[in-house]
Formats: C-alpha cells, sequence, structure tokens
C-alpha cells in the first residue's frame, strides 16, 4: 500500500486514537518486565541464522504483545524481530494501514550474560511513518514514550535533546558492529578530543538516552527497523534528528522491504548531528 507521505493522514487521526495506541504501548512495554527480570542471567541461548542470539524470553514477551494486540486492533499488522507463531492472526504490514513494530527484548545479549541493561521497544506506523514510541528499560524502570506531535516524555516527565556547549565532551553511543565503515568511524572518534563512545548494547536505548539528552548522539550501521522505529519518534519529538548516514531522515519506513534490512542511523540535536555527520562521511570516503 502506498506511503501518502505528507502528513494529512496522521493529522486525520483523533487524539483519543493515538492516546489509546500509546496507553496500550506503554502498558505492554512494561508488562514485559514481569517476564524478562526473573529469568535474567538464567536462560539458554540459541544462534540464529544472522549469528545474533535470541532466548526464550523474547519469543515470551514478543508472544505476550501480539496477543494483547490481536486482541485490541484485529486489522492491524505487525513486524516483529522474532518468528511470528501464527502469521495467520495478523495482516500483512503492505496491506494495513497500522503496523507494530515489535523488539521484546533489545540487548538480549546483555540480558543473557545476566547484565541488567536491556529493553522493551514497541512502535505504531501509520501508512510506514511512526506515530506511537515507547522504550521501557526493565531494571531502572525508565519509561520513554512519544506521540506524533505530543512530545517525548520519561516516566512522564518531558524530555528534550541538548547541544553540548563549545569544549565540553559529547558522550556518544556506539554500535558493535564490525564492518570497515564502522570501524574507520570510530576509529575516527575514539582519536577526537571531545568525542567519548559508550555501547550500552541496545540500540533503542541509545535512542532514547539522545532524546532525553543522557547521549549526545547514537550512531549504528546495522541497526533494523525493530530498533529504530520507535527510537526515531522519540528523538524526533524530543527535537532531534535522526537519518541515515547520507543525511536523509528516518520517518517513513518502507515495509515492502525485507525487515532485515540494514537501516543506518545517526541520532542527535541539530548542531551536533551536522557535525558528527560529517565526521563520519569523511571517515568513511
Amino acid at each position: 500500500m502506498a506511503n501518502p507521505g505528507d502528513g494529512t493522514i496522521i493529522a486525520m487521526m483523533s487524539d483519543a486514537r493515538v492516546q489509546g495506541l500509546l496507553d496500550l504501548a506503554k502498558r505492554l512495554a512494561t508488562e514485559a518486565a514481569a517476564i524478562a527480570l526473573p529469568r535474567l542471567g538464567k536462560v539458554a541461548v540459541r544462534r540464529k541464522p544472522d549469528d545474533s542470539v535470541v532466548t526464550e524470553t523474547d519469543h515470551a514477551i514478543q508472544g505476550h504483545v501480539l496477543d494483547a494486540v490481536a486482541g485490541s486492533y484485529p486489522d492491524h499488522a505487525v513486524c516483529a524481530e522474532e518468528t511470528l507463531m501464527r502469521p495467520s492472526d495478523f495482516t500483512s504490514p503492505t496491506h494495513a494501514r497500522y503496523c507494530w513494530v515489535v523488539d521484546p527484548l533489545d540487548g538480549t545479549r546483555n540480558y543473557a550474560s545476566g547484565l541488567p541493561c536491556f529493553s522493551t521497544s514497541l512502535a505504531v506506523l501509520d501508512y510506514g511513518r511512526p506515530i506511537i514510541g515507547v522504550v521501557f528499560e526493565h531494571n531502572l524502570k525508565w519509561l520513554y514514550a512519544a506521540g506524533a506531535g505530543l512530545g517525548a516524555t520519561c516516566n512522564n516527565a518531558p524530555i528534550h535533546v541538548e547541544e553540548n556547549p563549545a569544549n565540553s565532551d559529547m558522550l556518544v553511543g556506539i554500535p558493535s558492529s564490525k564492518d570497515q565503515q564502522t570501524v574507520n568511524v570510530l576509529r575516527d572518534w575514539v582519536a577526537t578530543p571531545g568525542l567519548v563512545c559508550r555501547n550500552l548494547g541496545s540500540i533503542a536505548l541509545h535512542l532514547s538516552f539522545v532524546a532525553s539528552g543522557a547521549l549526545a548522539a547514537a550512531f549504528c550501521k546495522r541497526s533494523k527497523i525493530w530498533d529504530i522505529a520507535a527510537g526515531a519518534l522519540l528523538v524526533s519529538e524530543a527535537g532531534g534528528r535522526i537519518t541515515d548516514l547520507s543525511g536523509v531522515d528516518w520517518m517513513s519506513f518502507d515495509l515492502a522491504v525485507d525487515p532485515n534490512e540494514d537501516l543506518p542511523i545517526l541520532a542527535a540535536a541539530p548542531k551536533t548531528h551536522q557535525r558528527l555527520l560529517a565526521s563520519i562521511q569523511a571517515a568513511t570516503r
């Protein structure tokens, strides 16, 4: 189904409709902690074909979320990181106006190792454009939430990106991948005075922390739609920019393409974004 692309469809949604979707996403993200925390560091790990890892907790959380979505919004599609147990329960993402994008456990390696830093990330897309974004960090119980045009919050308090003062240190979120472009960028950043690199093992949390001002920026070369759909809206609603590595904004997703396709991102406050994007492009020429 074509994306109208002009924002008019989203503008036609009632506030009550948006709030209902947001309330459900927030509830489901927080309920995920009751599934995850009792099993922290105690689960078996299985390798997926792409060599990423998955646990029974990933599947349990995803099943809980999808059951609720199917019960509340049977006409909605889903795009989820883990394999759907009953794909016939849902409309195809290319044939539905609304699509839930689900990352049940972002930071599975941390979780399986017993490292308490991981999140559940849920987004709702309207013809490919994020209108709801929720990320919940289970251990700190930090609930990041955004609705299109409603701003971004953490535990219901408004959040905003921050531009770092001149000559101050900037914490930047970096990925774990070791592809050549990432290696080139990180080699340059590590050698740059004022840039302090951090990898927390969850892209969704990196983006949430950019939205709240805790991180100045987040960079990733191999993120997927479920890693960034919620965080993209959080950053945008908090006054920041999230783009691909050519500077094109990531505020609409093509649901007809393979969801395992890499989606490179840079997210930051506008001036910081401009500076870091130039450094990424210089490092990879």
